[in-house]
């Protein structure tokens, strides 16, 4: 294969040298590979005892609007150069992957009043993760322009496509290797559709896909995925009063999103945000349940762990130590980003969803005591998927899932048909692997080992 750097000499080029944010792009073009590596080398870990090699920094993937993703590598503990490469969003939107590794499935974790410490139990100990903060918007990623802002899912597909592609230059290594696509909530959007793309333009990144991650999925219609009316009365969360309020108003944003006019779908897509989630001035969810926080029954406050994991983020030696920038800052929710990238909201996928199931491995889990998106909403919507094992999984029987053997409790009830597998993880909410990290890391493993979602998909087509 023809390698444009073994055809142009060497270029000088550095990172922006105004900024403490290290931009790697520069230095890709200019193929000086080994200086952009060791300037994006990060030992911070190493004092919490993870001696995986790490890196960081922005890479730039539209030049004319100045989109700049921000990304940390951290390789896997066993076998590095064999294992499995996993590209990691978050949800929100605009949520920073730094929570999945911090709060989630890092081998950094984070606890209130505990500071960092190692995490033992890490996926990152067999695979080579990337933590992508994507869109543009989320996390520590950027935009110059307010154009660059995404304005549906193949805007962000788009720009993980360029990272990848970059990416792939610098650390030529992974090539061809086995990939992993994964996220919560609406990232689980993001590897739908970046998994799709992947299997009908197979030549153009150097990556064998192997399967999709998605955890406490937004997939279903939105109008329908995130009615819990039925969840928080049982839950005690609303009282009768509550229910039919909160129910009447989901019967009223379904009238207007089946009418098909655009002034009428955006009308029930702003009855939604006044509706759920929380805000100032609050919410309806709010003002019936009293919480402060939509996602588990358990908080009605956002955890502190949560909190005080946004300050740590946003410290100054932080932030120096994986080349973020000291001015860089991060937040919950990037305002410019939610207003346009608003519509997307109310695209279905579905067609995207059965796509994936046919044609690579997928495993989704949900949480039984999530209150943004109810367990049995999503694996209802699941059962209406048209693909080749819909019979099958439809029929299947639900089996008690264990970690491990030796586990006293049941973790999880599962339900597989040829390549996908479907779990409801006991005790988690919508905050997924910040409920149940061992969990989800033992289900993360067993999906990567291939002791789940067993049978092949369908010969490609394409």
């Amino acid at each position: 294969k023809w390698n444009r750097c073994s055809e142009e000499p060497p270029k000088a080029a550095s990172a922006d040298l105004e900024t403490d944010r290290l931009f790697l792009t520069p230095l890709i073009e200019a193929c000086n590979f080994s200086e952009a590596k060791e300037k994006s080398n990060v030992i911070y870990f190493k004092q919490y005892g993870i001696n995986a090699t790490a890196h960081s920094g922005y890479i730039t993937v539209n030049e004319t609007t100045k989109n700049h993703l921000f990304f940390l590598l951290i390789q896997a503990e066993e076998n590095p150069n064999t294992a499995p490469l996993m590209l990691w969003t978050q949800g929100g939107p605009g949520l920073s992957a730094l929570f999945g590794l911090l709060l989630q499935n890092g081998p950094l974790s984070f606890e209130y009043g505990k500071n960092f410490s190692r995490r033992d139990l890490t996926i990152q100990k067999h695979v080579n993760m990337i933590y992508l903060d994507a869109p543009v918007g989320a996390g520590f990623s950027f935009t110059e322009n307010q154009t660059g802002y995404p304005k549906l899912l193949p805007d962000v597909i788009t720009d993980i496509k360029e990272f990848l592609r970059q990416f792939l230059e610098l650390f030529s290594e992974y090539k061809e290797r086995d990939f992993y696509i994964g996220g919560d909530s609406y990232a689980a959007r993001y590897a739908v559709g970046l998994a799709q793309y992947m299997l009908l333009n197979q030549q153009e990144l150097n990556l064998t896909l192997q399967g999709i991650i998605g955890g406490v999925g937004f997939l279903a219609p939105i109008f329908q995925l995130a009615d819990s009316s039925e969840f928080l009365l049982q839950s005690s969360m609303l009282d009768t009063k509550g229910y039919n309020e909160y129910k009447n108003q989901f019967i009223t944003m379904r009238q207007l999103a089946a009418s098909g006019n655009q002034t009428l779908i955006g009308f029930a897509l702003y009855t939604l945000f006044n509706t759920i989630f929380t805000s100032t001035p609050k919410t309806l969810f709010q003002n019936l349940t009293l919480y402060n926080d939509h996602a588990s029954p358990l908080h009605t406050e956002r955890p502190l762990s949560m909190i005080s994991c946004v300050l740590q983020v946003n410290s100054s030696e932080f932030k120096t130590a994986i080349h973020a920038g000291v001015n860089s800052s991060i937040q919950y929710a990037n305002p410019l980003l939610l207003k346009t990238f608003a519509y997307d909201w109310v695209v279905d996928i579905t067609t995207s969803v059965e796509f994936v199931l046919n044609y690579t491995r997928v495993l989704f889990y949900s949480g039984q005591i999530d209150t943004l998106f109810p367990s049995a909403n999503l694996q209802g919507y699941f059962e209406t998927l048209n693909w080749t094992y819909k019979e099958t999984y439809v029929c299947a029987e639900r089996t008690l899932w264990k970690p491990e053997l030796t586990w006293y409790d049941g973790a999880g009830y599962m339900k597989s048909a040829g390549n996908f597998t479907s779990m409801i993880m006991i005790g988690m909410s919508h905050y997924a692997g910040f409920d149940k990290p061992v969990e989800t890391y033992h289900l993360m493993r067993q999906f990567i080992d291939g002791n789940i979602s067993l049978s092949p998909p369908e010969e490609n087509i394409f």
